[in-house]
């Protein structure tokens, strides 16, 4: 398969004109390689990526996303050194080797999953695509360890699963609602929905609990419940009607305006339906003319019941979150376009090659 154009236009860059690959154009570009890319991509870039590991970071995702197990093995022969990470290796790496499989680097990652913050994410969310068979009691004695503890490895409960023990999804509930700082529950929130069908109830009501904050942009809880959801396979038609029986019961006003938050973050992440590189997670099924739809739509001229009528009912007229909604209903019918724009392009395309085709009828 041929390398694609955007592909084409970060090598370009790199090349040519280096001071233009600044991290805004640069991730822009990438987001399309992760999102319409493939192997040959991947392949295309990883020298690039080998030559200068630090300042092409952005890149690991696409690796892991469109590699195989060979990319992770030259990714692993290049970036490690007496069982650690070179300098420089963005740790990202730890992840993306996890993610396409690579089982020989299971005992590498375990040994991150104790150090710094980011080496820490990436170690855990690495080990979660692998089987951890041999880890499985050192995770198990690590958990307890840490468990009720109020600052930890945020995404060590992420492995909780890995043990091989169900009592695990109460305990995890239990240290999300006791002392566990909501500044790192991320691990937490996506730890309970790994657990399964099992974890439905509690991951549903966890979501719309003010104590676990689950609408945290700046802590990442958002983006983890999100994740959790996607993990879980809630989709937003679930989701909304769970919101819509919150706002109409008889819980307080700011009970109910912390649920408006939670939904509205979550549909941020929704619209962005950006990679997350979990095998787990399901892509989401509907599209953005369909949650137009079902969210911003109204049943009668006579009454504003969607959404944003439901939301203005509950929070006060300047209420930021009211803002917030009226630009995710643009951001989603923006999408919309783009999804009907991508569906026409493909189609002529369709009809392009047909009509080249030998014994095609000629065009007038």
């Amino acid at each position: 398969m041929a390398v694609s154009w955007a592909t084409r236009k970060l090598l370009d860059r790199y090349a040519g004109d280096p001071a233009a690959v600044t991290w805004r154009w640069e991730s822009t570009v990438v987001d399309v390689v992760l999102r319409y890319g493939s192997r040959s991509d991947a392949e295309a870039l990883l020298p690039v990526f080998l030559d200068d590991p630090e300042a092409r970071a952005r890149l690991v995702p696409v690796f892991a996303r469109h590699g195989d197990i060979g990319m992770a093995e030259r990714l692993l022969e290049a970036s490690v050194e007496a069982g650690r990470l070179r300098d420089g290796v963005p740790t990202g790496v730890l992840r993306a080797v996890g993610h396409l499989g690579c089982e020989s680097a299971e005992r590498l990652l375990w040994e991150h999953v104790e150090g710094s913050y980011p080496e820490s994410v990436d170690a855990c969310l690495g080990l979660l695509h692998l089987s951890c068979r041999g880890l499985r009691t050192e995770i198990a004695k690590t958990l307890e360890r840490y468990a009720g503890s109020h600052l930890f490895p945020e995404f060590l409960p992420v492995l909780a699963t890995k043990t091989g023990d169900p009592s695990w999804l109460e305990r995890l509930v239990e240290w999300g609602e006791g002392a566990a700082s909501t500044d790192c529950n991320g691990g937490l929130i996506l730890g309970i929905a790994l657990h399964g069908d099992t974890a439905r109830t509690e991951f549903t009501r966890l979501l719309w609990n003010p104590r676990w904050e689950a609408f945290g942009g700046g802590t990442g809880s958002d983006y983890w419940a999100y994740a959790g959801a996607r993990v879980l396979g809630l989709g937003m038609a679930e989701l909304y009607a769970e919101l819509v029986a919150r706002l109409r019961s008889g819980a307080d006003a700011d009970t109910k305006r912390h649920c408006v938050e939670t939904f509205t973050a979550l549909l941020g992440h929704w619209a962005d339906r950006g990679w997350l590189g979990l095998r787990m997670a399901a892509e989401p099924d509907e599209s953005s003319e369909a949650l137009c739809h079902l969210l911003f739509a109204w049943s009668s001229p006579h009454e504003d019941d969607s959404l944003i009528g439901l939301a203005g009912r509950v929070l006060d007229r300047d209420d930021r979150l009211v803002d917030t909604l009226h630009h995710l209903e643009t951001t989603l019918w923006n999408a919309a376009g783009h999804e009907l724009e991508l569906r026409a392009c493909a189609a002529k395309a369709v009809e392009d090659e047909t009509a080249t085709r030998p014994g095609a009828p000629r065009r007038r």
